[in-house]
């Protein structure tokens, strides 16, 4: 999503200076378009691809938790990464640039069942199976309380392990549904954006204010759509202590060691001292 940031944003910040090349270019047109959108609809899918692995290691089912590993997740990653790429390489061949604007030159028909297509993949489906692997989480995490509640057979009285687990298991949740609902609140404007864009084929004359404010609301949806990947460390930081205090921790132990090694002495060795001689 770096990339997509720096791809989105150097042409702008390009174009105070001199000709943006998105305007006469047709191969950064094309290149443009293709990297912005593929990078996000893999995102989006890779968070589709989080959440699976989430319910999973939740789950009660011992094959379903065989699936929350590295083994199994590097292939889902790679088909991700290889799949999406080549479904949107039609973005390589129809883009084009036309009275210095670069668009996707389908026709009215085939555009709209391009914006509907983008619609779901990107807005609709990705929401879609984050709530449905949030609620299937929540229903696994208060079925494994259900059952340490039956084994200690004291639903009162419970450890100070089983505590720190039961809060874990809440701030868990609180993450998944805080995160669910700001990458619902960001996509809301790509999501209107692409609903205009699927009427507006057959409203004919535009106006030029029209037309200024289609432009407006596409930059801001796209704005949108690259903020999510930027908060998504600062949902976690402010609704979880035990995230914080991860994070604490882990940015606390380069400096420790680093500190460690530069106060280390190095005292000799029985073996290695030199011992006087009696001539």
């Amino acid at each position: 999503m770096l990339f997509t940031l720096l791809m989105y944003s150097i042409p702008g910040i390009y174009s105070y200076f001199y000709v943006n090349p998105n305007t006469f270019n047709v191969a950064f047109c094309k290149c443009r378009a293709y990297v912005i959108h593929v990078t996000s609809v893999i995102f989006r899918f890779l968070l589709c691809a989080a959440s699976f692995d989430r319910f999973a290691l939740s789950s009660s089912s011992v094959r379903l938790r065989n699936l929350a590993n590295v083994k199994f997740a590097y292939p889902i990653i790679a088909s991700i990464a290889i799949i999406i790429p080549l479904i949107h390489i039609y973005m390589l061949v129809f883009y084009n640039i036309k009275s210095n604007s670069c668009y996707n030159s389908l026709d009215a028909i085939a555009l709209t069942i391009l914006n509907i297509y983008s619609l779901l993949n990107i807005s609709i489906l990705p929401l879609t199976i984050m709530i449905i692997f949030a609620v299937c989480i929540r229903k696994n995490l208060a079925e494994k309380q259900k059952r340490r509640q039956n084994v200690l057979n004291q639903p009162i009285k419970i450890d100070q392990n089983k505590q720190i687990q039961l809060k874990r298991d809440q701030q868990i949740l609180k993450m998944l549904f805080s995160q669910t609902i700001v990458f619902f609140i960001v996509t809301l404007p790509y999501t209107f954006y692409n609903i205009n864009n699927i009427i507006s084929p057959y409203i004919p004359n535009k106006s030029s204010d029209q037309i200024a404010i289609e432009n407006f609301a596409s930059a801001i949806s796209a704005v949108f759509s690259h903020v999510f990947p930027a908060i998504s460390f600062y949902i976690y930081t402010l609704t979880s202590s035990l995230f914080r205090k991860e994070l604490c921790l882990m940015l606390r132990s380069p400096f420790s060691c680093h500190f460690l090694n530069q106060n280390r002495r190095l005292e000799p060795t029985s073996a290695n001292r030199i011992h006087p001689t009696n001539n």
